[in-house]
């Protein structure tokens, strides 16, 4: 009996070493995500951001000129769903289905559930891969958030669709079938691609954070969008516009990498990226948008 207690006693002094060792990590996973990676407050349940994703992005699927390349569709999803691996709060039931706008405008925007659309032009503005999955990895962040119900919570409060005393509720806290339908179908220019000022800033934080994990510099998110700006401003306009820049957006970013853990031998581009921006862009110019869908077709939140 002495000896199995004294070999217990050991285990646990042992245990106790360990846990303490690991607390004294700064990147250590399960407190990055516990402490900043909550998605706010949420009628809908993941099932539910899925569902409205997936009705939504066939609507988006049928105004958006989609590049139909099977090469360059194939690497941009094999980019996301690797990225998506490192993704904080994530969840099985997410899609983690990436398509290609055919847009000469710099831009990227996320549905709920996993559906991500990157716009041509984001490609062939990027200087590296680094700098590509920094945009896809912010898009998840947004996912993974659920900023989009969460916004679209906030609206439907706002304009009193929501009856706490049971209307639309269902039950165990879920929507019913009407609330749920009033987001279905709205296509592009959707209450899902209007995030805060917060919101952005937060998906910052899970893309710097999901860069990291990946092995990407996770400077290359925020080096994109200083690039994107300075260099092409008439093609980044709608990108600004629907994209609101966080206060000290890199300056927060400079002080959340060191958190993350020690500085790694960072991966920038691959072989894999410059053939398919060779690719993209050797391709024929983007078709002009059409007049009446340019203002209001390709807003997107990313």
């Amino acid at each position: 009996m002495s000896l199995q207690i004294g070999n217990h006693n050991r285990r646990s002094a042992g245990l106790a070493a360990v846990l303490v060792a690991l607390a004294g990590l700064p990147g250590i996973l399960w407190g990055v995500q516990e402490l900043k990676f909550k998605p706010g407050w949420n009628m809908f349940s993941p099932q539910q951001d899925v569902q409205v994703g997936r009705e939504n992005a066939a609507q988006v699927d049928k105004e958006l000129p989609l590049l139909q390349d099977a090469t360059v569709e194939r690497y941009v999803n094999e980019l996301g769903r690797r990225l998506s691996a490192y993704t904080p709060n994530n969840r099985e039931e997410y899609v983690w289905q990436f398509k290609v706008v055919n847009s000469p405008d710099i831009n990227a925007f996320a549905l709920p559930g996993g559906f991500i659309y990157v716009n041509r032009a984001t490609i062939e503005a990027a200087q590296d891969e680094a700098q590509l999955a920094g945009v896809m990895a912010h898009e998840e962040g947004h996912v993974v958030m659920r900023h989009g119900t969460h916004q679209a919570t906030d609206m439907m409060i706002t304009k009193g669709i929501l009856s706490m005393g049971g209307g639309l509720l269902g039950g165990q806290g879920g929507l019913s079938g009407a609330a749920l339908q009033s987001l279905v179908g709205i296509g592009v220019n959707s209450v899902f691609l209007h995030n805060s000022r917060g919101a952005e800033s937060q998906a910052d934080q899970v893309g710097t954070y999901v860069l990291y994990q990946a092995g990407y510099d996770p400077h290359a998110m925020v080096q994109f969008f200083e690039i994107i700006e300075q260099k092409y401003p008439q093609r980044t306009a709608q990108f600004l516009s629907d994209h609101p820049n966080p206060e000290n957006r890199v300056k927060k970013v400079d002080e959340e990498i060191p958190r993350l853990g020690p500085a790694k031998q960072w991966k920038t581009d691959s072989p894999e990226f410059e053939a398919v921006k060779k690719r993209v862009l050797a391709m024929p110019p983007p078709p002009k948008a059409r007049p009446q869908a340019s203002a209001s077709k390709t807003r997107a939140s990313g």
